[in-house]
């Protein structure tokens, strides 16, 4: 029979080698196989991380850009519709500013002017018209004064 003595120092040889190989094991990367992903999962390097969420910040950042951007432009393609009804006695003036007003034209002085310049002024005509806001000065002028479009 061994005596204590003996069975202390192996019991110490056997703890001394445990920890030697636990500290080799622990310090060894190939000893640690990396478990596959989870399904639905993909594995990604450190650097390709990294620059995947740098180029999310910037399309972000591109994004609320554009946003604020269209958010400052007004919005030209809505096309306002407007029923004109001319009565008689109105003046070019009246239907300058009833169109203004309802975002057909920018300026009524300026389609009054338009009127003025071409001599058209008298030749409204009294009825119900249908303007758009993407017709310009002159066929809204050829529309209610009855005048045939100029020849280029």
């Amino acid at each position: 029979m061994m005596d204590r003595r003996v069975t202390r120092q192996v019991a110490s040889v056997l703890l001394v080698i445990a920890v030697i190989l636990f500290g080799i094991k622990s310090l060894d990367p190939k000893s640690e196989a990396a478990a596959p992903p989870k399904e639905g999962y993909v594995e990604v390097k450190q650097e390709d991380y990294s620059r995947l969420e740098q180029d999310a910040k910037e399309w972000k950042q591109k994004y609320e850009d554009l946003k604020k951007e269209k958010a400052a432009k007004p919005d030209n393609s809505v096309v306002k519709v407007m029923h004109l009804n001319i009565n008689d006695g109105m003046t070019s003036k009246e239907v300058g500013r009833q169109m203004e007003k309802a975002e057909i034209i920018e300026d009524a002085n300026e389609f009054n002017d338009y009127l003025a310049k071409k001599k058209w002024q008298q030749s409204i005509q009294i009825g119900d018209y249908e303007l758009t806001s993407e017709m310009g000065l002159q066929e809204i002028a050829e529309t209610i004064t009855g005048n045939l479009p100029e020849k280029e």
